[in-house]
């Protein structure tokens, strides 16, 4: 077996920066073999406190050394990180793989989007979650029914804040053709991801994009004008219809400039409502182009221009407040992963039987999950 290895690390996954290591006898041999300086060649020995750029193949990378370890600064994609491994086990290295974390906890803040929840994340790796189970079944011994309470509120915690830490909530802009669905995402977004068209039918496919309001991670879907049509434009309206399916809100938006007000029909009420109640905002965009309406003719909805911006950034804070109606305070507990979430569920629903020993016991099994680590599922 070779005394020299390679190992990287940085997290597994995609970064800007990756920084791999080799360490070994022959680690500033294979460096000098591989890497080729952007000015003067390597010397014959490493030198202390000094940085080379150049590059790896076709990478550019920083390489630094001292004594029998070097490192490789490479770009971070995941391929890139691959390839340059390659190139030192191709050479005679041996890959040292550094273990990974036991508890799921910790594939899941490198996952995080925002900083918002992998704040949340890391506050339950610091005992956030343990501490409050813990007090939960000191209530369960001397206040069953304050236990009771709190174990709602932890239960309602994690069915809507725990589930969306890593995936983002879908939200699907939906609505008749031409009424601004398309460029309704873009202002949200704030640069142009779905195309725009004056055309009725443009959007035949659900287009998704990725953004974060107020540090919560958010699919935005835009999906084709919901009316009856034919052939392919018929198939994207029936694609449109399955996105809403999984959606857990729906934005349904029309149109301020036209007299033909248009409402979901029971088609795609029955989509929404189905298999569970998802929430709707209703939207009057092309408010810069109003036939003045009345404020309150359609209770509730949101007057907006996404051509103009106007009370865009309304709709994005009404959009946080449909997802997260009371968001976790800093260093709240939160369940944070899939089978805490059930867990904790679990003992809320015995709870509510007044089985109290059956959820002492789950939220035992839960602590314990949450301490001695599980596989990713």
């Amino acid at each position: 077996m070779s005394d020299t290895v390679v190992s990287l690390l940085t997290p597994p996954g995609t970064g800007a920066i990756a920084t791999v290591e080799v360490r070994g006898p022959r680690a500033w041999e294979l460096a000098r073999k591989l890497f080729t300086p952007a000015g003067k060649p390597l010397p014959e020995s490493p030198e202390t406190n000094r940085f080379w750029f150049g590059s790896l193949g076709n990478d550019e990378v920083v390489l630094a050394a001292c004594g029998v370890v070097v490192e490789v600064h490479c770009h971070g994609g995941r391929r890139v990180v691959q390839w340059v491994l390659d190139q030192f086990l191709a050479n005679g290295c041996v890959e040292e793989r550094n273990p990974r974390p036991k508890d799921e906890g910790f594939e899941l803040l490198q996952r995080a989007p925002t900083f918002r929840t992998a704040g949340i994340i890391l506050d339950q790796l610091n005992g956030a979650f343990a501490s409050e189970v813990r007090r939960i079944l000191t209530l369960l011994e001397t206040d069953p029914r304050e236990a009771a309470l709190t174990l709602h509120r932890l239960a309602e915690l994690g069915n809507t804040v725990g589930r969306h830490l890593v995936e983002p909530w879908k939200v699907v802009v939906a609505g008749p053709p031409n009424v601004g669905k398309s460029s309704l995402i873009n202002a949200l977004v704030g640069y142009q991801r779905s195309v725009v068209s004056e055309v009725a039918g443009t959007t035949r496919d659900a287009v998704s994009v990725q953004v974060a309001f107020d540090g919560w991670p958010v699919e935005l879907l835009d999906t084709a004008g919901m009316r009856d049509a034919e052939g392919l434009e018929a198939e994207g309206i029936e694609h449109a219809l399955c996105v809403l399916r999984a959606a857990e809100l729906v934005i349904w938006v029309l149109d301020a400039s036209s007299r033909d007000v248009i409402f979901p029909d029971e088609k795609t009420e029955a989509a929404v409502h189905l298999p569970r109640s998802t929430g709707w905002v209703l939207v009057m965009n092309k408010a810069d182009r109003s036939l003045d309406w009345p404020p309150n003719y359609i209770p509730g909805a949101i007057h907006l221009s996404a051509t103009t911006g106007e009370n865009v950034p309304q709709l994005a804070d009404w959009i946080v407040h449909r997802l997260v109606r009371n968001p976790p305070s800093p260093g709240a507990a939160v369940p944070f992963t899939t089978q805490l979430i059930e867990q904790v569920n679990s003992a809320r629903q015995s709870a509510l039987q007044s089985e109290w020993e059956v959820s002492k016991q789950t939220l035992l099994a839960a602590l314990c999950s949450a301490a001695c680590g599980f596989a990713s599922e």
